[in-house]
Parts: structure tokens; sequence; C-alpha cells
């Protein structure tokens, strides 16, 4: 009579060590991608709450004129964009308008470049309302105008169309 051995054959140990280490290096080369996501969640959130600091401001001081990095309660803020921002440097840009004429109001734009696709995007919110996501060419071509538009409209702004 024949007895028979219980257990798993070398040949079937090999192909479940073979099965676990491509499930691992799958699991690898998608870290860095939700990395990227997790930092610019919260650069996102951090310049959702600069808005809500901007909006404080302009209740206290009349206009967004001199807001800046330094103003109250924004310390925090910023070390946190700076900290997730792209490259781990850069942090807030803002851009507001420090010297106003009688027919002028200060208004105030801020973005921060994110992470998933390499610095070539920012988050961007402004005085007006808009929020979002766009490329960083055509946030610096509003945010930061060489040229400044017709009085009355908003110098310092998100480029129109962004996405969340």
């Amino acid at each position: 009579m024949q007895t028979k051995q219980k257990g798993f054959t070398l040949i079937e140990l090999l192909v479940v060590i073979a099965i676990i280490g491509i499930l691992a290096s799958i699991v690898l080369v998608s870290f860095p991608s939700a990395n990227k996501k997790a930092k610019d969640s919260r650069v996102k959130s951090a310049v959702s709450q600069v808005r809500t600091v901007m909006i404080y401001y302009a209740s206290n001081m009349g206009n967004y004129k001199n807001f800046s990095s330094s103003s109250p309660d924004m310390a925090t803020l910023a070390t946190e964009a700076a900290k997730n921002g792209y490259g781990g440097v850069q942090g807030l840009v803002i851009a507001t308008s420090t010297v106003l004429t009688n027919d002028q109001s200060a208004d105030v734009c801020v973005y921060v470049l994110l992470n998933e696709k390499d610095g070539t995007t920012a988050y961007c919110v402004d005085s007006t309302g808009v929020a979002g996501v766009d490329t960083l060419v055509n946030i610096t071509a509003t945010c930061l105008p060489a040229t400044l538009p017709a009085l009355g409209s908003p110098k310092h702004s998100c480029p129109a169309g962004m996405t969340d």
C-alpha cells in the first residue's frame, strides 16, 4: 500500500513566492503616486484655509492690501504648503496689490505647485472666490500678470475654467 505524503511540492512553493513578488512590486510602483496625491490633498486643504484667512483679513482691514504670508494666522498654513508642495520648498505664492488709487480695490491670488504632475500644475485660490487646479503657465499669467488689466477688473486672479 502506497501512502501519500502531505505538504506542498517545491514547484508549488516557488509559484506562490513568484506571485507574492509580483503583487509586491505592483504595490511598490503605485506607492509614489499615492504619496503625491496625499501631499496634494494637504496642499489643497492648506490653500483653502488660506482663502478663509483672506476673507477674515479683508473683513478686518477693509481690503486685501498688503496681505502676505506674515499676516496673522498664516505661518502654519505657509509651513504646511511649503512642506507638501512640489519640491517641498516653494510654498505659498501670494500676489496682491500694495498700492491703491481711489478707483481700485485690492485683490489677492494665492497658489502652490502640486506634486502629481511634477510641479507643472498648481492649486490656486483668489479673492473673487475662484479655486481650482490649472497649469502653472495659465495660473502665473493671471495671478502674476506682466501687465495689469483694465481698471475695475481683478489684477490678481486665478484663471477661469479650472478643475478641482
